[in-house]
């Protein structure tokens, strides 16, 4: 495939950029996974649905799809778990962070989370509660037939003590996240521009 410019200078690597490198099409399924390596830093960008993620796109609303969405974001965010370097490379994680979600459904997992612990018998309150999250459900169900879908895009930062090691990538985003078919890798490394799509039979690339 034809590799488009990115659209950062590499010295400075400003956060989200990479996302920008890649059209922003909302397909299940499909990955985009960005990669810029400046000196002995190494920058990945993965944006994806949040369904291929989290296993849905609308707010967690019981216990279960609370626990999958708090569960499903910390394995997106592990690198080490994602992403194998070549050993040569002597790579170490420097950070993982995500940076663009469904803020609202977040908000509200982390809320309802804590308030298991500390509202068990205030029925009173419950009942208001729960009041509220029916308006506000409803209120957000409108605003996702209004938006049509949420993304994630998590950022993974390395070091690596021999950069000129570093020529190749694997992944094991189909084995923890089973719905993704496919993610189109593209990069700029010492050697120039890479692109590679990377499926469940080929999650490697090489440059």
């Amino acid at each position: 495939m034809s590799v488009k410019p990115f659209l950062f200078i590499l010295p400075l690597l400003p956060l989200g950029a990479l996302a920008q490198t890649l059209p922003g099409v909302h397909q299940h399924g499909f990955g985009r996974l960005s990669l810029a390596q400046d000196q002995q830093q190494l920058m990945l960008e993965l944006f994806a649905p949040a369904a291929d993620i989290v296993g849905f796109e609308h707010q967690p609303n019981n216990a279960e799809q609370r626990t999958q969405y708090h569960e499903a974001l910390a394995r997106i965010k592990d690198a080490e778990l994602l992403f194998t370097l070549p050993r040569a490379a002597d790579c170490q994680l420097i950070a993982s962070q995500l940076l663009e979600q469904d803020e609202d459904a977040l908000h509200e997992a982390e809320d309802e989370h804590q308030g298991e612990h500390h509202h068990d018998d205030e029925h009173k309150h419950e009942h208001e509660h729960e009041h509220e999250h029916e308006h506000e459900h409803e209120h957000d169900e409108e605003q996702h037939t209004e938006h049509g879908h949420n993304d994630i895009l998590v950022q993974y930062r390395y070091q690596c003590q021999q950069p000129q090691a570093l020529t190749q990538l694997s992944t094991r985003l189909f084995e923890q996240f089973t719905s993704f078919n496919n993610i189109e890798l593209q990069g700029i490394v010492h050697s120039g521009q890479i692109a590679a799509t990377l499926t469940p039979e080929q999650p490697t690339a090489s440059w």
